[in-house]
Protein backbone atom coordinates (compact mmCIF):
# COMPACT_ATOMS: atom_id res chain seq x y z
CA UNK A 1 0.00 0.00 0.00
CA UNK A 2 2.88 2.65 0.72
CA UNK A 3 4.47 1.46 -2.44
CA UNK A 4 1.21 3.05 -4.27
CA UNK A 5 0.94 5.95 -2.33
CA UNK A 6 4.17 6.68 -2.76
CA UNK A 7 4.71 5.92 -6.80
CA UNK A 8 1.64 8.42 -6.16
CA UNK A 9 3.40 11.26 -4.53
CA UNK A 10 6.25 11.08 -7.20
CA UNK A 11 3.75 10.89 -10.33
CA UNK A 12 2.16 13.96 -8.96
CA UNK A 13 5.36 15.84 -7.61
CA UNK A 14 6.57 15.17 -11.18
CA UNK A 15 3.86 15.97 -12.70
CA UNK A 16 4.10 19.43 -10.98
CA UNK A 17 7.39 20.38 -11.18
CA UNK A 18 7.49 19.47 -15.23
CA UNK A 19 4.48 22.40 -16.04
CA UNK A 20 6.88 24.97 -14.28
CA UNK A 21 9.00 26.11 -17.56
CA UNK A 22 5.83 25.83 -19.78
CA UNK A 23 3.57 27.92 -17.37
CA UNK A 24 6.28 30.81 -16.53
CA UNK A 25 6.69 30.49 -20.77
CA UNK A 26 2.95 31.14 -21.21
CA UNK A 27 2.91 34.17 -19.83
CA UNK A 28 4.98 35.56 -22.27
CA UNK A 29 7.49 37.71 -19.92
CA UNK A 30 4.57 39.57 -18.21
CA UNK A 31 6.08 38.90 -14.40
CA UNK A 32 9.06 40.41 -13.38
CA UNK A 33 11.21 37.19 -12.13
CA UNK A 34 11.37 38.67 -8.51
CA UNK A 35 7.40 39.80 -8.84
CA UNK A 36 6.92 36.30 -9.74
CA UNK A 37 9.05 34.48 -7.10
CA UNK A 38 7.51 36.68 -4.51
CA UNK A 39 4.50 35.82 -4.92
CA UNK A 40 5.03 31.78 -5.46
CA UNK A 41 7.39 30.92 -2.83
CA UNK A 42 5.25 33.01 0.10
CA UNK A 43 2.24 30.80 -1.45
CA UNK A 44 4.58 27.38 -1.00
CA UNK A 45 5.64 28.55 2.29
CA UNK A 46 2.21 29.05 3.10
CA UNK A 47 1.46 25.40 1.96
CA UNK A 48 4.41 23.63 3.10
CA UNK A 49 3.96 25.38 6.70
CA UNK A 50 1.52 22.98 8.54
CA UNK A 51 3.81 20.07 7.38
CA UNK A 52 6.98 21.74 8.70
CA UNK A 53 5.61 22.27 12.08
CA UNK A 54 4.00 18.86 12.26
CA UNK A 55 7.23 17.57 11.77
CA UNK A 56 8.98 19.81 14.30
CA UNK A 57 6.72 19.03 16.53
CA UNK A 58 6.83 15.27 16.01
CA UNK A 59 10.45 15.52 16.79
CA UNK A 60 10.03 17.50 20.01
CA UNK A 61 12.47 20.48 18.38
CA UNK A 62 12.51 23.90 18.95
CA UNK A 63 14.21 25.86 16.28
CA UNK A 64 17.55 28.03 17.50
CA UNK A 65 18.60 31.58 16.43
CA UNK A 66 21.40 29.58 14.75
CA UNK A 67 18.53 27.35 12.43
CA UNK A 68 16.74 30.83 11.56
CA UNK A 69 20.41 32.36 10.18
CA UNK A 70 20.80 29.48 8.12
CA UNK A 71 17.61 29.33 7.00
CA UNK A 72 18.34 32.78 5.84
CA UNK A 73 21.25 31.68 3.94
CA UNK A 74 19.21 29.31 2.39
CA UNK A 75 16.91 31.47 1.41
CA UNK A 76 19.10 34.19 -0.70
CA UNK A 77 21.14 30.99 -2.06
CA UNK A 78 18.18 29.23 -3.51
CA UNK A 79 14.93 31.26 -3.70
CA UNK A 80 16.44 35.39 -3.86
CA UNK A 81 19.61 34.27 -6.24
CA UNK A 82 19.35 31.16 -7.57
CA UNK A 83 15.41 30.96 -8.60
CA UNK A 84 15.94 34.92 -9.70
CA UNK A 85 18.16 33.74 -12.37
CA UNK A 86 16.27 30.90 -13.33
CA UNK A 87 12.81 32.75 -13.40
CA UNK A 88 15.26 35.09 -15.67
CA UNK A 89 16.59 32.38 -18.17
CA UNK A 90 12.86 31.28 -19.57
CA UNK A 91 12.18 34.37 -21.08
CA UNK A 92 15.45 33.80 -22.91
CA UNK A 93 15.86 30.44 -24.53
CA UNK A 94 13.10 28.07 -25.08
CA UNK A 95 11.18 25.94 -22.18
CA UNK A 96 12.64 22.57 -23.06
CA UNK A 97 16.29 24.19 -22.77
CA UNK A 98 15.74 25.76 -19.43
CA UNK A 99 15.13 22.48 -17.76
CA UNK A 100 17.70 20.27 -19.41
CA UNK A 101 20.19 22.42 -18.16
CA UNK A 102 18.61 23.05 -15.10
CA UNK A 103 18.44 19.51 -14.50
CA UNK A 104 22.09 19.56 -14.28
CA UNK A 105 22.52 21.20 -11.06
CA UNK A 106 22.33 16.98 -9.67
CA UNK A 107 25.90 16.46 -11.16
CA UNK A 108 27.00 20.00 -9.55
CA UNK A 109 25.60 18.76 -6.32
CA UNK A 110 27.85 15.77 -6.49
CA UNK A 111 30.80 17.81 -6.85
CA UNK A 112 29.62 20.19 -4.11
CA UNK A 113 28.84 17.28 -1.61
CA UNK A 114 32.80 15.83 -2.54
CA UNK A 115 34.33 19.07 -1.56
CA UNK A 116 31.77 19.93 1.48
CA UNK A 117 30.37 17.40 2.77
CA UNK A 118 33.56 14.75 1.68
CA UNK A 119 31.64 12.42 -0.09
CA UNK A 120 32.50 9.77 -2.00
CA UNK A 121 32.22 10.21 -5.79
CA UNK A 122 32.23 6.75 -7.03
CA UNK A 123 33.36 5.48 -11.19
CA UNK A 124 29.68 5.03 -11.90
CA UNK A 125 29.36 8.91 -10.38
CA UNK A 126 31.82 10.13 -12.71
CA UNK A 127 30.36 8.02 -15.45
CA UNK A 128 27.20 9.50 -15.16
CA UNK A 129 28.73 13.13 -15.02
CA UNK A 130 30.76 12.60 -17.99
CA UNK A 131 27.68 11.31 -20.52
CA UNK A 132 25.27 14.22 -19.16
CA UNK A 133 28.35 16.66 -19.68
CA UNK A 134 28.48 15.52 -23.23
CA UNK A 135 24.41 15.79 -23.51
CA UNK A 136 24.42 19.42 -22.13
CA UNK A 137 27.67 20.38 -24.87
CA UNK A 138 25.45 19.11 -27.18
CA UNK A 139 22.49 20.60 -26.42
CA UNK A 140 24.14 24.10 -25.88
CA UNK A 141 26.41 23.87 -28.77
CA UNK A 142 28.87 25.91 -27.77
CA UNK A 143 30.99 25.99 -30.58
CA UNK A 144 28.81 26.83 -32.93
CA UNK A 145 26.12 29.03 -30.62
CA UNK A 146 22.96 30.57 -31.87
CA UNK A 147 20.86 30.92 -28.78
CA UNK A 148 20.40 33.71 -26.27
CA UNK A 149 23.87 33.95 -24.33
CA UNK A 150 22.21 35.48 -21.37
CA UNK A 151 19.22 32.45 -21.01
CA UNK A 152 22.14 29.80 -21.14
CA UNK A 153 23.77 31.92 -18.39
CA UNK A 154 21.30 32.40 -16.27
CA UNK A 155 19.59 28.96 -16.41
CA UNK A 156 23.36 27.51 -15.63
CA UNK A 157 24.07 30.22 -12.58
CA UNK A 158 20.57 28.86 -11.51
CA UNK A 159 21.78 25.32 -11.73
CA UNK A 160 24.65 25.87 -9.44
CA UNK A 161 22.75 28.07 -7.27
CA UNK A 162 20.53 24.74 -6.19
CA UNK A 163 23.25 22.38 -6.28
CA UNK A 164 24.59 24.57 -3.79
CA UNK A 165 21.40 25.29 -1.35
CA UNK A 166 20.93 21.25 -1.60
CA UNK A 167 24.29 21.05 -0.04
CA UNK A 168 24.46 23.45 2.21
CA UNK A 169 20.95 22.49 3.66
CA UNK A 170 22.17 19.07 3.98
CA UNK A 171 24.92 20.07 5.74
CA UNK A 172 23.22 22.49 8.24
CA UNK A 173 20.68 19.15 8.91
CA UNK A 174 23.37 17.22 10.26
CA UNK A 175 22.46 16.13 13.72
CA UNK A 176 19.26 17.68 13.66
CA UNK A 177 15.57 16.36 13.18
CA UNK A 178 14.74 19.46 10.71
CA UNK A 179 14.15 17.66 7.44
CA UNK A 180 13.55 18.18 3.68
CA UNK A 181 10.37 19.91 4.51
CA UNK A 182 11.38 22.60 7.39
CA UNK A 183 14.22 23.15 5.71
CA UNK A 184 12.29 23.84 2.17
CA UNK A 185 9.92 25.84 4.11
CA UNK A 186 11.68 27.89 6.28
CA UNK A 187 13.93 29.16 3.68
CA UNK A 188 11.27 29.68 1.17
CA UNK A 189 9.59 32.24 4.17
CA UNK A 190 13.66 33.93 4.86
CA UNK A 191 14.02 34.11 0.73
CA UNK A 192 10.13 36.07 0.57
CA UNK A 193 11.11 38.22 2.80
CA UNK A 194 14.50 38.90 0.65
CA UNK A 195 12.30 39.16 -2.19
CA UNK A 196 9.96 41.72 -0.54
CA UNK A 197 12.62 43.80 0.65
CA UNK A 198 14.40 44.17 -2.66
CA UNK A 199 11.52 45.35 -4.08
CA UNK A 200 11.10 48.02 -1.51
CA UNK A 201 14.33 49.47 -2.61
CA UNK A 202 13.66 49.16 -6.40
CA UNK A 203 11.36 52.04 -5.47
CA UNK A 204 13.61 53.91 -4.00
CA UNK A 205 13.97 56.69 -6.45
CA UNK A 206 17.89 56.89 -5.97
CA UNK A 207 18.02 52.93 -6.21
CA UNK A 208 15.86 52.67 -9.03
CA UNK A 209 17.79 55.87 -11.22
CA UNK A 210 20.83 53.84 -10.59
CA UNK A 211 19.86 50.40 -11.90
CA UNK A 212 18.03 52.10 -14.98
CA UNK A 213 21.55 53.84 -15.47
CA UNK A 214 23.23 50.79 -15.39
CA UNK A 215 21.31 48.80 -17.71
CA UNK A 216 19.19 46.94 -15.37
CA UNK A 217 15.45 48.61 -15.79
CA UNK A 218 14.12 45.22 -14.64
CA UNK A 219 15.27 45.88 -10.86
CA UNK A 220 14.03 49.17 -10.73
CA UNK A 221 10.42 49.89 -9.37
CA UNK A 222 9.16 46.06 -9.22
CA UNK A 223 5.46 45.60 -8.92
CA UNK A 224 3.70 43.27 -7.00
CA UNK A 225 0.23 42.89 -8.27
CA UNK A 226 1.20 44.67 -11.68
CA UNK A 227 0.71 42.76 -14.48
CA UNK A 228 -1.68 39.70 -13.00
CA UNK A 229 -4.70 39.45 -15.66
CA UNK A 230 -7.14 37.36 -15.91
CA UNK A 231 -5.38 35.87 -18.90
CA UNK A 232 -2.22 35.22 -17.08
CA UNK A 233 -3.64 34.35 -13.79
CA UNK A 234 -4.48 30.62 -14.21
CA UNK A 235 -0.52 30.08 -14.99
CA UNK A 236 0.61 32.01 -11.57
CA UNK A 237 -1.81 30.11 -9.82
CA UNK A 238 -0.16 26.71 -11.21
CA UNK A 239 3.15 27.97 -10.54
CA UNK A 240 2.41 29.18 -7.23
CA UNK A 241 0.39 26.53 -5.46
CA UNK A 242 0.77 23.71 -8.20
CA UNK A 243 4.47 23.74 -8.46
CA UNK A 244 5.98 25.44 -5.45
CA UNK A 245 3.60 24.27 -3.04
CA UNK A 246 1.60 21.28 -3.77
CA UNK A 247 4.89 19.72 -6.26
CA UNK A 248 7.59 20.39 -2.63
CA UNK A 249 4.64 18.45 -0.79
CA UNK A 250 3.98 15.84 -2.77
CA UNK A 251 7.33 15.07 -3.01
CA UNK A 252 8.78 15.42 0.16
CA UNK A 253 5.41 12.94 1.04
CA UNK A 254 7.16 10.87 -1.35
CA UNK A 255 10.15 10.81 0.37
CA UNK A 256 8.25 10.07 3.50
CA UNK A 257 6.61 7.04 2.08
CA UNK A 258 8.89 5.63 -0.15
CA UNK A 259 12.45 7.04 0.37
CA UNK A 260 14.78 9.54 -1.58
CA UNK A 261 16.28 7.01 -3.98
CA UNK A 262 12.77 6.18 -5.66
CA UNK A 263 11.89 10.15 -4.86
CA UNK A 264 14.82 11.16 -7.08
CA UNK A 265 12.72 9.60 -10.35
CA UNK A 266 10.91 13.18 -10.18
CA UNK A 267 14.00 14.80 -11.55
CA UNK A 268 14.91 11.95 -14.35
CA UNK A 269 11.22 11.71 -15.41
CA UNK A 270 11.00 15.59 -15.92
CA UNK A 271 13.98 16.29 -18.42
CA UNK A 272 11.92 13.61 -20.64
CA UNK A 273 8.16 15.11 -20.18
CA UNK A 274 9.33 18.91 -20.62
CA UNK A 275 9.92 18.62 -24.10
CA UNK A 276 6.87 16.60 -25.19
CA UNK A 277 4.80 19.24 -22.88
CA UNK A 278 6.93 22.13 -24.83
CA UNK A 279 5.69 21.09 -27.96
CA UNK A 280 2.35 20.10 -27.09
CA UNK A 281 1.43 23.38 -25.00
CA UNK A 282 3.41 26.16 -26.54
CA UNK A 283 4.00 24.11 -29.48
CA UNK A 284 7.67 24.70 -29.34
CA UNK A 285 10.17 23.29 -32.02
CA UNK A 286 12.07 20.65 -30.16
CA UNK A 287 15.60 20.70 -32.74
CA UNK A 288 17.26 16.80 -33.02
CA UNK A 289 20.41 18.36 -31.58
CA UNK A 290 17.89 18.65 -28.03
CA UNK A 291 16.68 15.14 -28.47
CA UNK A 292 20.35 13.56 -28.81
CA UNK A 293 21.74 15.83 -25.82
CA UNK A 294 18.07 14.73 -23.82
CA UNK A 295 19.28 11.38 -24.87
CA UNK A 296 22.57 11.33 -23.65
CA UNK A 297 21.25 12.91 -19.92
CA UNK A 298 18.84 10.40 -19.60
CA UNK A 299 21.75 7.65 -20.39
CA UNK A 300 23.85 9.86 -17.56
CA UNK A 301 20.96 9.79 -14.75
CA UNK A 302 20.12 6.18 -15.67
CA UNK A 303 23.97 5.58 -14.56
CA UNK A 304 23.53 7.71 -11.66
CA UNK A 305 20.43 5.99 -10.76
CA UNK A 306 22.17 2.73 -10.18
CA UNK A 307 24.64 4.36 -8.19
CA UNK A 308 22.27 6.19 -5.86
CA UNK A 309 20.97 2.29 -5.33
CA UNK A 310 24.31 0.85 -5.00
CA UNK A 311 25.48 3.47 -2.21
CA UNK A 312 22.20 2.58 -0.52
CA UNK A 313 22.61 -1.23 -1.01
CA UNK A 314 26.09 -0.88 0.48
CA UNK A 315 24.81 0.94 3.46
CA UNK A 316 22.21 -1.60 4.73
Amino acid sequence: MNNNKGLIYILMATLMFSGMEIAIKATNGAFNPIQLNLIRFTIGAVILYPLARRQLSAKGYRLTAKDYAQFNLLGFVCTTFGMTFFTLSVNYIPAHQSALIFAGNIYFSILFAYVILKEVITRFDLAAMAVSFTGLMILINPFRFEGSAIGVISCLTSAIAFAFYGVLAKLFSRGKPTGGVVTTCYSFIFGSLQLALLIVLSRMEGISGYVVAKGLPIFADIPVIRAVSMDNLPYLLYISIGVTGLGFAFYFLAIDTVGVTMTSLVFFIKPVLVPVLAYLVLGEEIPVRSLVGLGFMLVGSAILFYSNVRKIRAMV
